[in-house]
């Protein structure tokens, strides 16, 4: 694994571990396997301050399953927290057997549920509230699925680009700020691909791009995007 990239930190930092670093698994990327999770993991403890915090998007997942499956969200629910069970359930079991049960305790295993507190739902209100109304935020938004949905041989219906957006509101403020995960500040989260999305929330946290966004749910310093495969 190497790094390539950082948004909102810098590589002295890094060196100088500053960060406790994150792993966000998005179930809906075919990098994430267990073996990639865990040379990733390795990456990270070589510069987290204290702990690696090792988290799974299993609710939010639920709405690419709502959408692309064509099934009931409450069953989407089911089958993306069986789905987040099962990956990090297998990284717990394999992760011994490449580092040190000293390394091993460093790691922490989050669920997306231990993330949302009443904080961060009052944050995602709020950003719903502007998602749902034709604004540029809706526009950059929508945008953003239509890019990642492009290469897709389906085509998604304007209300099914709309859901697909929700996503990425729900998961705007773990990105954006420095959330509590486990109970430790997750400071920076290391992700294969940067992209517009890394771009997006860069421009925000700089106030550089909706800046009532900024002002409404960034509590924290910036969260540092590191890009590492």
């Amino acid at each position: 694994m190497n790094l390539h990239s950082i948004r909102g930190g810098s590589q002295k930092e890094l060196e100088d571990k500053k960060y406790n670093i994150g792993i966000g698994i998005s179930l809906g990327n075919k990098w994430f396997t267990t073996e990639n999770i865990i040379e990733l993991v390795e990456w990270a403890l070589q510069y987290s301050k204290d702990k690696v915090i090792v988290y799974v998007a299993d609710l939010i997942h639920a709405i690419n399953l709502e959408v692309r499956n064509k099934i009931p969200y409450e069953k989407a629910l089911e089958k993306a927290d069986k789905k987040g069970n099962k990956i990090l359930g297998e990284v717990k079991s394999e992760i011994l057997k490449k580092i040190s049960v000293e390394s091993a305790n460093r790691i922490i295993f989050v669920k997306w549920s231990e993330i949302v507190d009443d904080k961060y739902k009052q944050k995602t209100e709020y950003l719903m509230s502007i998602y749902g109304k034709e604004t540029d935020f809706q526009n950059s938004i929508h945008n953003l699925v239509k890019s990642f949905t492009a290469k897709e041989k389906r085509q998604f219906s304007d209300t099914e680009i709309h859901r697909l957006g929700e996503y990425i509101v729900e998961e705007l403020p773990e990105v954006i700020n420095r959330v509590q995960m486990g109970g430790i500040f997750c400071d920076a989260y290391a992700y294969p691909f940067d992209g517009e999305l890394p771009k997006l929330v860069e421009d925000i946290q700089k106030g550089q791009l909706f800046p009532e966004i900024k002002e409404k749910i960034m509590d924290t310093e910036p969260k540092v995007f590191l890009e590492v495969r």
